[in-house]
């Protein structure tokens, strides 16, 4: 894909319900990226993608997670795995814990908001995410589009464990 073309929304086959629903969150919250992970041992995997950045953030595009390496960043996700808690990053370059985070040294998005995605039985099992390139806040309204676009991604997940991918 080319700067030039528009960007593309794509899902997995189980996440296909919900497209139109992460255009609108791209659109509302004026975010470069909204996405939905999927959590590996190793990597987050891109399960659905929306917003100018999905050039960059493809279905079955995968980053891998720091782990224990102390010489690595933590992926903003893999920090939101490991701790079952929402993260916000208003601006990683000023951020001790994710300067210089994989999202923000090749695509320039220093911004994130994150939040667990579970499946039926209340374990984590990936993210919802929006990210940006603009230090910035976000209101509660646009919280509440995050959340709602959880509450979705963990209904569906619910009924069809393999939604993720």
């Amino acid at each position: 894909m080319t700067t030039s073309e528009p960007h593309r929304t794509d899902t997995t086959p189980g996440l296909s319900s919900i497209a139109s629903t992460l255009e609108a969150v791209a659109e509302k919250l004026g975010v470069k990226s909204v996405l939905v992970m999927r959590s590996e041992p190793d990597s987050m995997v891109v399960a659905a993608t929306a917003g100018e950045a999905t050039k960059h953030y493809t279905v079955g595009a995968a980053g891998k997670k720091a782990g224990t390496d102390p010489e690595r960043v933590p992926l903003y996700c893999e920090r939101v795995v490991d701790s079952d808690e929402t993260l916000f990053v208003r601006d990683s370059r000023q951020d001790s814990t994710f300067a210089g985070n994989e999202d923000e040294a090749e695509f320039g998005l220093s911004n994130y908001l994150g939040l667990a995605v579970h499946d039926g039985c209340g374990n984590v099992v990936g993210t919802v995410c929006v990210l940006d390139d603009t230090a910035r806040e976000y209101s509660d309204d646009e919280r509440s589009q995050l959340e709602g676009l959880r509450t979705q991604v963990e209904q569906i997940v619910a009924r069809d464990g393999t939604a993720l991918g």
